[in-house]
């Protein structure tokens, strides 16, 4: 009698279903915390607008501030550095305006929860170590960008790579973006060739 061969259990399947359900629960967050607000956007209406019981959301997502923070990051698309990793590879001639497409890019998708979630820290203390790492992620991005700029002695004579990082850190973020594009309304292509003359003028001999 031959022995018994275990088969070897595909997981792929429900990795996919679980991947969807977690979509779902995000882009229902997005469109209820947009329009409510963050304190009104409760867990059971997200439940509710994405087609799945209350309890699979807290299956998903611990907190709120855990929803809300995914849901930044898949707007972003930077839940693992993403977007600067692809700007890291460019020439070092090309990295201010890389990372002005790229910032305009994903500002288009995001600024509005990003600013959200920035005035949500005030009621909702979860949230605070979520907002602290992500401003740590960029810093870190930000000081990758300067240091290669420095290596490749494109910086002005009186700059350096951490006043470098610093200016990316000041300028590029959600509230230029929606200033400039009062909220969104003006094409974020005008912003991207408008930030690259700021960031290159400042920062570039």
């Amino acid at each position: 009698m031959s022995p018994q061969v275990k088969r070897r259990y595909d997981a792929s399947r429900r990795r996919a279903a679980a991947d969807a359900t977690r979509e779902r629960i995000c882009a229902a967050a997005e469109k209820l915390f947009l329009r409510d607000g963050y304190a009104r956007a409760s867990i059971r209406a997200v439940a509710r607008e994405a087609g799945v019981a209350e309890a699979t959301v807290y299956l998903v997502f611990s907190t709120k501030a855990a929803l809300l923070d995914a849901t930044i990051l898949r707007a972003t698309g930077a839940g693992e550095g993403k977007p600067f990793s692809a700007i890291l590879t460019a020439p070092p001639a090309e990295l201010l305006s890389r990372l002005a497409n790229a910032h305009g890019a994903g500002m288009s998708r995001a600024a509005k929860l990003i600013a959200l979630g920035e005035s949500a820290v005030l009621m909702d203390a979860a949230l605070r170590p979520l907002r602290d790492r992500a401003h740590a992620n960029l810093r870190a991005a930000y000081a990758a960008i300067a240091e290669r700029l420095e290596d490749a002695q494109l910086l002005r004579p009186e700059v350096t790579a951490a006043d470098a990082a610093d200016t990316l850190y000041a300028i590029c973020n959600e509230t230029t973006y929606l200033r400039f594009t009062h909220g969104g309304a003006r094409n974020r292509k005008r912003y991207a060739t408008w930030l690259t003359a700021t960031l290159e003028a400042r920062l570039l001999r």
